[in-house]
Order: C-alpha cells, then structure tokens, then sequence
C-alpha cells in the first residue's frame, strides 16, 4: 500500500515562515529556486520513518548559519562550528516536527545531521523531493525540503 504524502510547498513555506517569526527578527523572502553560488554550505537531515519514510532537509550557506546561530544563542561574537551544528540540527528538528504531524501515522523522527561543506550533504539516498520552499534571508539564499526516500534509505 502506498501512503501518498499531504504535504506541498506551501505547507513548507508557511512552516519555516512560522518557526522563523519566532526565533528570528530577520525577515525571509520567498525565492524562485536554490541559488548557493560557490559558498560553503550547512545542511541538517531529520529522517521521517514508519508510515511514511523520508527526510526534512534545511540547507544554506555558511554566513547565514553563522547568523542565525548567533541570533539564536544570543551571542555577538563568531560562533564554533558545534554551536552552528545545534543550532541549525534545532532548526530542522523543529521543521521536521511540524511536517510529522501532516503525514500519515505512526512517523518518528530522527535526531538530526548536520553537514558542512560546498555541496551540503547529507540527503537521502535515492530520494525525491515532494515539496520544497526556497527563501531569501540577508541576502543569503536557503531551502526547505521535503524529501521521500525508501525504507532502505532511512536507517534504522
């Protein structure tokens, strides 16, 4: 049986717009595409597994997760690669709480992975993107995706 996912783009958009009116005072525009330059990139996975398998990717460059990590932990100077590493596993952990609760029952969610790097792994093996939300925030581009996978490729 084929469980068929509920989740489209604007329930990405209006998730991130959500969760970002409350930790940020930085103001996120709705953006055409994925457009990362050649900037170093931070991605955080949280795997979705049971009823429905797959994964919640939260990806940008560097510089904005610098500042959004600074904003979040309320700090002035350069944060540590490990407070980017909580701060943006946070984020997709939240964003991947809030999808949980639009796909089919029982789902869990994974802790999450956070990545550096130009191309920003990790994804999914094999998956395919359900539904995605590309945004601005300070001049620095980020998306949110919603990726199906198989059992096979969401580890136990």
């Amino acid at each position: 049986m084929t469980m068929v996912t509920t989740v489209v783009d604007g329930d990405l958009e209006e998730i991130t717009r959500s969760i970002w009116s409350t930790l940020f005072e930085l103001t996120l525009a709705r953006a055409d595409g994925w457009h990362p330059g050649g900037d170093p990139t931070v991605t955080s996975v949280v795997r979705i597994d049971g009823a429905w398998h797959g994964a919640v990717v939260f990806r940008c460059p560097m510089a904005l997760a610098a500042g959004l990590t600074a904003a979040m932990f309320r700090g002035d100077g350069e944060p540590s690669e490990d407070d980017v590493r909580d701060a943006l596993g946070e984020l997709a952990n939240m964003m991947a709480g809030n999808v949980k609760a639009l796909l089919p029952e029982p789902c869990g969610i994974s802790l999450p992975s956070v990545a550096f790097g130009r191309l920003g792994a990790p994804d999914v093996p094999g998956g395919v993107p359900v539904a995605t939300a590309a945004f601005t925030c300070a001049g620095h581009p980020l998306v949110v995706a919603l990726v199906r996978g198989t059992r096979e490729s969401t580890p136990e």
